[in-house]
């Protein structure tokens, strides 16, 4: 499992960015082990709706990996004192592509939907053979 990173060259009364970087398996769990260390990881946030919309984007963005894909590769959970940033990196170079507007009679495209919705900022990026898809939480001060 990962753990707490430092960053370099932060000054004095700057707080270090924490990171956590979880490898993710192709397999049914991938997304609840996902869940349960960004509940964890965010576990000393106050505003528990801000957490559990984290869980809800990082379920979401594995499982979009899963589904679409051959399967997510990692999470990475980006954290300082105003944000929370998301990253799933998976195998397919296609970007997703979300179903707007999203219509509840339409078989899938709630999960993206959602991202869009519940983040303040979202995108993707090439990452190797693949691709990350991003969002980013604000969080609320400590």
């Amino acid at each position: 499992m990962a753990g707490a990173g430092a960053g370099v060259g932060a000054r004095a009364g700057q707080r270090v960015p924490q990171t956590l970087r979880l490898p993710l398996a192709d397999r049914p769990g991938a997304a609840g082990e996902a869940r349960a260390v960004t509940a964890r990881f965010l576990a000393d946030v106050p505003d528990r709706g801000v957490v559990s919309d984290a869980v809800l984007l990082v379920s979401e963005l594995v499982g979009n990996a899963q589904r679409h894909t051959a399967g997510p590769g990692a999470l990475l959970l980006v954290r300082d004192t105003e944000a929370l940033r998301i990253e799933v990196t998976d195998t397919s170079p296609r970007p997703p592509v979300p179903r707007m507007p999203y219509e509840s009679s339409a078989p899938g495209g709630l999960g993206l939907f959602l991202v869009i919705r519940l983040s303040r900022a979202w995108g993707w990026r090439p990452d190797g053979p693949g691709k990350t898809v991003w969002c980013e939480l604000r969080l609320p001060a400590r």
